[in-house]
């Protein structure tokens, strides 16, 4: 009796462990409209021969925030939005006039915003079409 006793408590002190090392969810994504409206680009022919399907069009999210009792109005553009194998991604392609700076840093400020935005998302694709590349971009922890 008592080594099962133990046991049930080593479970529940292990529980509560690993609770307190979890982040802590801020909010819970932010929904979309999906928008029909698909239109030719390299970027579309890439994820299909890839075998993604492109289910949105571009999305404009609008951001509002409060600082000093100041409204602050500004949005996120999403390009597309893509499925492969029931999981949902996010699609950004590559503009010549904002190139992401593939550190960790660069990543961090391009394109963190999408991935905390919409966290039921499987991670965000960045298309460069023009090089005819695919980068699976998804949100991985340092806990190992």
């Amino acid at each position: 009796m008592v080594i099962i006793v133990a046991f049930l408590l080593f479970l529940i002190y292990r529980g509560v462990q690993s609770w307190l090392r979890k982040p802590a969810v801020l909010r819970r994504g932010l929904h979309f409209e999906l928008n029909k409206d698909i239109g030719d680009h390299p970027a579309v022919d890439l994820l299909r021969e890839h075998g993604y399907e492109v289910i949105s069009g571009k999305l404009r999210v609008p951001l509002t925030f409060m600082v000093d009792h100041t409204r602050l109005n500004s949005r996120l553009f999403i390009d597309y939005v893509a499925t492969r194998e029931d999981e949902l991604y996010l699609v950004r392609t590559a503009r010549t006039r904002q190139p992401v700076e593939w550190t960790g840093s660069g990543v961090r400020k391009e394109l963190l915003p999408f991935l905390l935005l919409y966290p039921d998302c499987s991670g965000l694709l960045y298309i460069d079409a023009e090089h005819s590349e695919i980068k699976v971009i998804v949100l991985d922890s340092d806990d190992e």
